[in-house]
C-alpha cells in the first residue's frame, strides 16, 4: 500500500470520526436548545394559570388560557377534580409533584405520540390547592429530527468525498518529490551512474531538505567513487610497477648465479653486481614498504625540533652520495634557532631524497642547498642546474613510479618525491617544484614554525 493511500484512509477516517461526533453534537445541541424552548412556554403557560387563580381566586376554565399551538393542560385538586382540553386520557402525576416540586418529564400518550410535561404545584398559606400540568407534543420536534438527519447524513458524504480527493491530491504534491528521489535512487542502482541528480524547483521545506541532502549525498559518493577508482588505477600502476622494478635486480642476481654454478668458481665482479643488486631491492622493498605504511594511514611522533642541525645533517649524508657536480649548502646562522614540529630522522630521509634525485638528474652543473623564513614557516630549497621538467610531466612529479620518458636510463624506483611528499604532508607542510626543460629545477620543503 503505497504512502499516498495510507494518508488518504488515514485522513479520511479522522474526518469520519470528527463528522459523526459534530453530527451528533450539533443534533444533541439542537434537541437541547428545542427541549429549553419547550419548557420556557410551559412554564410561562403554568404562570397564567397560577396569575388567573391569584386575581379570580379560583381556577381558570382551560379555555380561558392563551395556549400555544400542541399544547395541553389538566388542572387538578386534591380532591380528585380534574379540569383538561384533552379529548381523553390523563397525565401523569409525579410524585415529586405532591411533594410541592416543580417537575419535568417527557413521556407519550395513548397514541404513542411523544409529549413534554411540566407539573407546577399551586399553594395557598402554604397548602398544596392544585397542580397546573402543561404538556407539548413533541410529535413536530421529531419530525423536524428526522427531516434533518438526512440532509447531515449527505452533507457528510459529499463532505466526506471531496476530502477523500484533495487528500489523494495534497499527498500526491507532497510524495511526488519522495517518489522522484526514489526514483532517482532506483535509476542510479540500474545505471550505475553517480552524476545522476534529483531535480527539485520547490521551497525549501521538509522534502526541499530531503532532496539537497540527496544530491549532496551524491555528489560526496561520487566524489569518493572517484577517489577510489583513482586509488585502484594508482594500486594497480603501483603493483605492476612494483613488479617491474624487483624483477630487474632479480634477473640479474639470478643469472650471476647460473653463470658461477657454471664457472664453478667466484668471480669478483658477478659477486659485485649480485651484492648491488641485492642491495637496490632491498633499498626498493624498504621504500615500498615506505609507502604502504602511508597507504595504512601511519602517523608520525611529533616533537618541537631545531631545524638547522636536521638540515645540516642531511646534507652532510648527501654529501656521501655519488654525484659529480659541486654541491653547496647556504644555510643562515639564525637557521638554528628556528623550531618546528617533526621527527628528525623522516625529515632528514626527505631532504636526503631531494638532493639524491638533484644529483640523479644533474649530470653537470651545482646543486645548492638553501634555507630561510617565508610566511609563517620556513622553507628549505634543492636547487640544481640539471635536465629541468618537462611542463606537461610537472603534475605528475610526485606520483609513485612516475619517472619521466627522458630519465628512465637513470635509474631509481621513482618513489623517492612520493615518499618525501608523505613525510612533508605528515608534518604539516608542503613540497612544491618549479622547473625549466633545460635549465634546472629547485623543489621547495615548506614547514610550519613551531611556537610555544
Amino acid at each position: 500500500m503505497s504512502i499516498r493511500l495510507r494518508l488518504t484512509l488515514l485522513y479520511t477516517g479522522l474526518m469520519v470520526t470528527a463528522l459523526t461526533l459534530f453530527s451528533l453534537l450539533l443534533y444533541t445541541v439542537l434537541q437541547l436548545a428545542y427541549m429549553q424552548a419547550v419548557d420556557q412556554s410551559l412554564i410561562q403557560v403554568a404562570g397564567e394559570v397560577q396569575d388567573y387563580w391569584q386575581n379570580y381566586r379560583t381556577l381558570p376554565d382551560p379555555s380561558d388560557v392563551r395556549f400555544y399551538k400542541s399544547t395541553y393542560v389538566m388542572i387538578r385538586d386534591p380532591q380528585g377534580g380534574v379540569w383538561s382540553n384533552l379529548d381523553k386520557g390523563y397525565f401523569p402525576m409525579p410524585e415529586a409533584a405532591k411533594r410541592g416540586e416543580q417537575v419535568f418529564l417527557s413521556d407519550t400518550d395513548a397514541r404513542g405520540v411523544p409529549y413534554r410535561l411540566c407539573t407546577v404545584p399551586i399553594t395557598a398559606r402554604g397548602e398544596i390547592i392544585a397542580w397546573v400540568q402543561v404538556a407539548y407534543d413533541l410529535d413536530i420536534l421529531h419530525t423536524a429530527s428526522n427531516q434533518l438527519k438526512m440532509p447531515l447524513v449527505m452533507g457528510a458524504l459529499l463532505f466526506l468525498g471531496l476530502s477523500a480527493w484533495g487528500t489523494w491530491w495534497v499527498a500526491w504534491k507532497a510524495i511526488s518529490p519522495v517518489d522522484n528521489v526514489a526514483r532517482a535512487a532506483e535509476a542510479i542502482g540500474d545505471s550505475a551512474n553517480l552524476s545522476l541528480r534529483v531535480p527539485y524547483q520547490g521551497p525549501d521545506d521538509e522534502v526541499g531538505r530531503l532532496v539537497k541532502t540527496f544530491n549532496d549525498m551524491l555528489d560526496q559518493l561520487q566524489a569518493m567513487y572517484e577517489r577510489l577508482s583513482t586509488s585502484i588505477d594508482a594500486q594497480q600502476r603501483f603493483v605492476a610497477d612494483a613488479s617491474h622494478e624487483l624483477r630487474t635486480p632479480l634477473t640479474i642476481i639470478r643469472g650471476n648465479i647460473d653463470y658461477l654454478q657454471k664457472a664453478g668458481k667466484l668471480d669478483p665482479e658477478a659477486l659485485a653486481d649480485m651484492a648491488s643488486e641485492a642491495e637496490r631491492m632491498t633499498h626498493l622493498i624498504e621504500e615500498l614498504l615506505t609507502v604502504a605504511r602511508a597507504d595504512a594511514g601511519q602517523t608520525l611522533e611529533l616533537h618541537p625540533v631545531p631545524l638547522g642541525p636536521l638540515v645540516e645533517e642531511a646534507c652532510r649524508k648527501a654529501q656521501a652520495l655519488p654525484h659529480t657536480v659541486d654541491f653547496q649548502a647556504e644555510l643562515p646562522d639564525a637557521l638554528d634557532r628556528v623550531t618546528v614540529l617533526g621527527h628528525s630522522e623522516w625529515l632528514v630521509r626527505a631532504m636526503i631524497i631531494l638532493v639524491e634525485n638533484a644529483f640523479k638528474y644533474t649530470p653537470q652543473g651545482s646543486v645548492t642547498v638553501r634555507a630561510g623564513r617565508q610566511a609563517e614557516g620556513v622553507v628549505v630549497q634543492v636547487q640544481d642546474t640539471g635536465i629541468g621538467i618537462a611542463r606537461e610531466d610537472l603534475p605528475n612529479i610526485f606520483e609513485r613510479f612516475f619517472r619521466a620518458d627522458r630519465a628512465r636510463t637513470r635509474g631509481g624506483s621513482g618513489l623517492g618525491l612520493a615518499i618525501a611528499r608523505w613525510v612533508v604532508g605528515v608534518h604539516g607542510g608542503k613540497l612544491t617544484v618549479d622547473s625549466e626543460l633545460g635549465k634546472g629545477s629547485t623543489f621547495s620543503l615548506w614547514l610550519p614554525l613551531h611556537r610555544e
